[in-house]
């Protein structure tokens, strides 16, 4: 390995500074050459993730008092901490990358899991890695499906799996995520079918559907459905388009597909209503099911916060409170529908702490006001990388709250407090980082390698005091700048030119 990255390192450093200045075959042996080495630079990333596992599992041992020199499977005392102050050191490594390398906690935890895998029971991905034959999206992807796959059939779906990625890309083919699925899909039931068919079993257990706002008012879902059932909504919503197509709508085939969809979710329909039927219910009287024509999502208030921004100059903004509701023209719908929604106004001061009283500070317990205040300025859980929603998370207090004397440190504050998901909590309780809070919700964490990571939060309170702010900077520099380019002291006062 170390021979072939310095022959890769040293093609590049020999490559002249005016690319335009080369023939075609001299670009594509630079292009090759880079991308050998940025191969070999994930080989890395993968070897370090891997060790850093092992450093966390090393320092943990240490700060337990077990010896550095403690293995796991070294005999001594057992670890007596309950299970729910354990810290695993792979989601410790996952973290500290997700931090280190400005990457979600979703793509730092597969590098992790590619690294551990790839360095203790994949060698055959090892040396196609080492030698910089996959690019690091590839191997990262064959070392997580790789991993489900039992200890006891491991070694013969790899060396099937890796040698037909091998030759394709010794070929200059790259597989698609598609194809990997399906070789190691198709090896794991050669070797093991009953493997094969718990595997789908557990799969069918993931089943779900996802929704995530977008731009200009539309909304991205994602669906994870067994194939049958996938099958049966494809050709549903295929018939309906299809039949709307040749009627002589003027929509496209895309779009008349997205509307087929959208009208299964029609309350004044009865088809969504019909497939979710609980047949064991049949004998309940009609009267104690919800009414054929009954908003869906609204049986709770729909709560709207307006944070105020008049005072500052600027327009109030709007804020949903409950994520479904993402737009203002399904509100109108909903309301001119003739439904039973109703809707909750409140009115937000973006001024940090208006919340915090004297008597509150010195209390455990966080009001619902100020933790939907907390959760309106973060947005989402504010260790690195990390996007749970802030709906989904726990507040807590950045400096520990003095249970004994509250007075000293602790305080149920705006400051203080910030939204965890119940993982980082545990890391943050259980862990040996170090946190420091800032006026406006920052959040600085140092780590015990030393390093500091900084995040803001980004809700959108803490997006209406940013606009805040800047509109006041602008106001500042309007009376501090005069028209002709020249500063003021004090701002605003008139400059007398000189004769």
């Amino acid at each position: 390995m170390t021979t072939t990255s310095s022959a890769a390192f040293g093609a590049l450093r020999a490559v002249p500074e005016a690319l335009d200045t080369l023939g075609a075959e001299a670009l594509s042996e630079v292009a090759r050459s880079a991308t050998l080495a940025q191969n070999l630079a994930a080989a890395t990333r993968l070897q370090a993730a891997h060790h850093l596992v092992e450093a966390m599992g090393r320092l943990d041992r240490e700060a337990r008092g077990s010896g550095p020199g403690r293995e796991p499977g070294d005999s001594g005392p057992a670890d007596s901490r309950p299970a729910y102050a354990r810290l695993d050191p792979a989601d410790r490594a996952r973290d500290h990358l997700a931090a280190a390398m400005s990457l979600t906690g979703w793509h730092a935890g597969r590098l992790v899991t590619a690294g551990v895998q790839i360095h203790t029971r994949l060698p055959l991905l090892r040396k196609a890695v080492d030698r910089g034959l996959f690019p690091e999206q590839l191997a990262i992807d064959t070392a997580c499906r790789l991993a489900d796959i039992p200890d006891e059939i491991i070694a013969a779906v790899e060396s099937e799996v890796i040698g037909a990625l091998c030759r394709d890309l010794d070929g200059g083919h790259r597989p698609s995520r598609t194809a990997l699925d399906t070789a190691v899909d198709a090896a794991r039931e050669r070797h093991d079918p009953r493997a094969a068919q718990d595997a789908v079993d557990a799969a069918v257990e993931q089943r779900t559907v996802r929704f995530r706002p977008d731009r200009d008012g539309m909304t991205s879902m994602w669906a994870h459905l067994p194939s049958g059932d996938a099958e049966k909504l494809r050709r549903r919503i295929d018939a309906a388009a299809r039949a709307a197509c040749d009627s002589g709508h003027p929509r496209t085939r895309d779009q008349l597909r997205a509307d087929a969809l959208s009208a299964l979710g029609d309350p004044n329909t009865d088809d969504i209503g019909t497939a979710l039927h609980d047949p064991e219910s049949d004998e309940r009287p009609h009267g104690d099911r919800p009414p054929l024509g009954a908003s869906w999502g609204t049986d709770k208030p729909i709560r709207i916060s307006i944070i105020d921004s008049i005072a500052q100059g600027l327009p109030n903004r709007v804020q949903f409170v409950n994520g479904a509701y993402a737009s203002f023209d399904w509100l109108c719908e909903e309301l001119l529908s003739g439904g039973e929604a109703t809707v909750r106004f409140e009115l937000i001061d973006p001024q940090p702490g208006v919340q915090d009283t004297p008597d509150a500070v010195l209390k455990y317990f966080i009001t619902p006001a100020l933790a939907e205040r907390i959760r309106l300025r973060d947005g989402t859980c504010r260790h690195p990388g990390c996007t749970v929603d802030a709906h989904d998370c726990e507040i807590d207090h950045v400096i520990a709250f003095d249970h004994l004397r509250p007075e000293l440190g602790g305080p149920t504050a705006e400051w203080n407090l910030i939204c965890l998901c119940r993982k980082h909590h545990r890391e943050k309780t259980f862990g040996h980082c170090a946190y420091r809070p800032g006026p406006l919700g920052e959040l600085t964490i140092i780590t015990e390698t030393g390093h500091e990571h900084r995040t803001t939060p980004h809700g959108p309170l803490a997006q209406a005091r940013d606009r805040i702010l800047d509109h006041r900077w602008r106001q500042h520099l309007e009376r501090l700048i005069t028209d002709d380019g020249h500063l003021t002291n004090p701002p605003g006062a008139h400059r007398t030119h000189p004769a």
